[in-house]
């Protein structure tokens, strides 16, 4: 590593690299009196990207028809992939179509409800029926249930992890045993979200989106040796239709009954409309298009990013949770020597270690479109 002498405040300052804000936040002032941690391990470098160039690649991205879904699957088009969109139903097709050229050989759709477990293994079949074995799974589907935890009910719960978390984890591991046979460069996408890093008023949404990111960063340590990449897309305010959820997506069987009076129950937030902006970048533009944040995301593949945040001013807030959690391991009497010289296995993985590395020597990247 080019940088060995790092504290835990340097530690978390690379969440700030990763983001690409070097320099654009102040970092959290640490404690004078705390002292500089021993240097740390050299544990190798991180995970070569295996897609370079997702030309000719085979993608198949879930929740499609729409918002960041389609915003990756035109991204990765762009770059010359053969993409396949699935959505829980096909009444989008017609919209999502449009922006793609006429009749065009390199797309397809698929009807696909990713939280039916028993039917995964039979679409992935549907689906490489299109083009062939797959090589980016992005698992993108995802509902926008803002329930309070402790307001939700059950029915809230099912609906909420049966297709933030648990379509995800049918997605791994449905196609990671057929990434690793056909054993070509692959890569896994999975959307998580800010509200997934950064709780607040999202309630049970955040708790899926937080489980999702558990998820990726858990993959990225098991296939790390493997053919297969991962990255955990985390983004911000971004145009979706996320906020239909409630009222087009829920199932009738996971509706909860109203209550006495015949009120239903509220279901989601209230909608945040941004206040006008002044032109700006298509980076900065608030919210966000699923284009630019697609294109960020095929930039993530062909660098086998462990996060993708498209909207890195949130640093501020991933440094105060990081920094909480550091201040709060408090050494209330000197750490025995025996202890201290064993640290390099307190790291438990060297994935983060890596990371922090990998994008501080990436940092400047020419992205189309950004």
């Amino acid at each position: 590593m080019d940088e060995q002498n790092f504290s835990r405040r340097q530690v978390l300052g690379g969440v700030a690299v990763a983001a690409g804000t070097a320099g654009l936040l102040g970092a959290l002032d640490a404690p004078a009196a705390q002292a500089a941690e021993p240097a740390a391990p050299d544990l190798g470098e991180s995970q070569k990207p295996p897609i370079t160039d997702v030309k000719d690649k085979v993608a198949y991205i879930t929740g499609g028809s729409s918002g960041i879904g389609l915003g990756i699957a035109r991204a990765l088009h762009e770059q010359g992939a053969k993409v396949i969109l699935g959505n829980l139903n096909d009444k989008q097709w017609a919209d999502a179509l449009k922006e793609f050229p006429p009749n065009d050989p390199r797309v397809a759709t698929i009807v696909h409800d990713v939280s039916d477990r028993d039917a995964w293994e039979r679409k992935a079949d549907e689906i490489e029926k299109f083009f062939g074995p797959v090589h980016i799974l992005v698992n993108n589907a995802g509902v926008g249930l803002f329930t309070s935890v402790k307001d939700g009910t059950l029915k809230d719960w099912d609906w909420g992890m049966n297709v933030n978390f648990w379509g995800p984890v049918y997605g791994c591991r449905t196609f990671i045993p057929r990434m690793l046979k056909h054993g070509q460069g692959s890569h896994i996408v999975t959307t998580s979200s800010t509200d997934g890093v950064l709780l607040g008023t999202a309630g049970i949404y955040a708790v899926s989106k937080m489980a999702v990111s558990g998820l990726m960063e858990q993959l990225r340590h098991e296939l790390r040796t493997t053919n297969i990449g991962t990255s955990n897309l985390v983004p911000g305010m971004t145009t979706s239709n996320l906020g239909r959820s409630e009222s087009e997506y829920r199932p009738e069987a996971l509706k909860n009954d109203p209550p006495p009076g015949g009120t239903p129950p509220a279901g989601n937030r209230p909608r945040f409309t941004p206040p006008p902006q002044p032109p700006t970048t298509p980076l900065w533009a608030r919210p966000q298009s699923g284009l630019t944040v697609g294109r960020l995301v095929v930039n993530g593949i062909i660098n086998n990013d462990m996060w993708i945040y498209p909207a890195p001013e949130y640093v501020v807030g991933v440094r105060a949770r990081g920094e909480a959690m550091a201040e709060s391991m408090v050494a209330f009497t000197p750490m025995p020597e025996h202890i201290a010289a064993g640290r390099d296995r307190y790291y438990r993985t060297p994935i983060y270690v890596q990371e922090i590395a990998h994008r501080r020597a990436t940092q400047k990247r020419n992205i189309p479109g950004i």
